[in-house]
């Protein structure tokens, strides 16, 4: 299960922790976000690895920054491998504005668009001035376990805000985003990510681990601050039941609408079949106006996200027929 020991949080937290003012950048910084994962964290920038902090077992962590992304002619920082002091925290925390440096030029050239906006998604929705507002808590992005057999690009909780009274109210969502028409088919495509949540799920074993992981996760990172949301006064930890049917939601960002590629996609029946499964519900989200703030009446089902694409074909067709006729008239 991905989690943090208690002797990690307590110097992450503690003002005398060693980590401590790496928290603190981390809460400072929007453009930074913190993942748990199991006796690591890993502080994205860009979607990208700007620091991988790891729990050693006599009391100090490592700290690795890949300098694969240093493909410039800028010199890299001389950083510690090793973090036993907040002295060595703080070496880290001076050198993030050089690393960002280095890693803006390697997106530059190297472009990961669909990493850097699950970061987005996880910004305005856990830790942003309209967060409090929004209905869904991301736990985790860039998932990838190979004893579940299970990658995710969002992991997140259901909490509607008409609910918030009770924190076993939630209810799991698991995000794929699409980046482009492009992102749509293939071996990351709907349709194989639709057969692979669906075996995960069914299997009750693995299932029930996912939850586990995804109430720690959101529990560590509330207790670390890095969580956004009024708390209720009976607070009490988040729970998830291992019977309750997960959301797959699928967040098809910069979509080409005059582009048939996700007509024809959502046309193909073994994709129609999940949209009765029995193991979860699957929904597409629709932004609110502009933003990436997830609400439960921004998630539409496959039906009605036809329905959404046929009206835009003919509302295109009429706009292509009625210039057509002015310029036939004009002749």
């Amino acid at each position: 299960m991905r989690a943090l020991s208690q002797t990690f949080m307590n110097d992450l937290l503690n003002q005398n922790g060693l980590l401590h003012p790496i928290l603190e950048r981390v809460k400072r910084d929007h453009t930074l976000m913190l993942s748990i994962r199991k006796d690591y964290i890993n502080i994205y920038y860009r979607g990208g690895n700007i620091l991988r902090i790891k729990e050693q077992r006599n009391g100090s962590y490592s700290a690795f920054f890949d300098t694969k992304y240093n493909k410039s002619t800028l010199p890299s920082p001389d950083l510690p491998d090793i973090i036993e002091s907040q002295d060595s925290g703080r070496l880290w925390n001076s050198s993030f504005q050089d690393l960002k440096g280095i890693m803006d030029f390697y997106f530059s050239k190297y472009s990961k668009p669909e990493r850097e906006f699950q970061q987005i998604v996880a910004r305005e929705n856990n830790f942003s001035t309209i967060s409090n507002q929004s209905e869904y808590f991301v736990s985790d992005i860039e998932f990838a376990d190979s004893n579940l057999g299970a990658r995710f690009d969002i992991l997140a909780l259901r909490w509607l805000a008409s609910q918030r009274k009770s924190t076993n109210n939630c209810r799991p969502a698991l995000i794929e985003m699409k980046y482009g028409d492009d992102a749509l088919s293939g071996n990351a495509g709907v349709l194989k990510h639709l057969q692979d949540i669906d075996a995960l799920v069914s299997n009750s074993n693995k299932y029930k681990v996912l939850l586990e992981t995804m109430e720690m996760q959101f529990n560590q990172l509330d207790e670390l601050g890095l969580m956004t949301f009024n708390h209720v006064a009976n607070w009490t930890r988040i729970k998830l039941a291992a019977n309750d049917k997960p959301e797959v939601i699928f967040v098809l960002a910069n979509h080409n609408p005059r582009s048939l590629k996700l007509h024809t996609i959502l046309s193909d029946p073994e994709i129609e079949a999940y949209d009765r499964s029995p193991n979860f519900d699957l929904r597409f989200y629709v932004a609110s106006f502009a933003g990436y703030a997830l609400h439960a009446d921004c998630m539409v089902t496959l039906v009605e996200l036809r329905e959404l694409l046929k009206n835009k074909r003919a509302e295109q067709n009429a706009s292509l027929d009625g210039y057509s006729a002015t310029l036939h008239s004009h002749q």
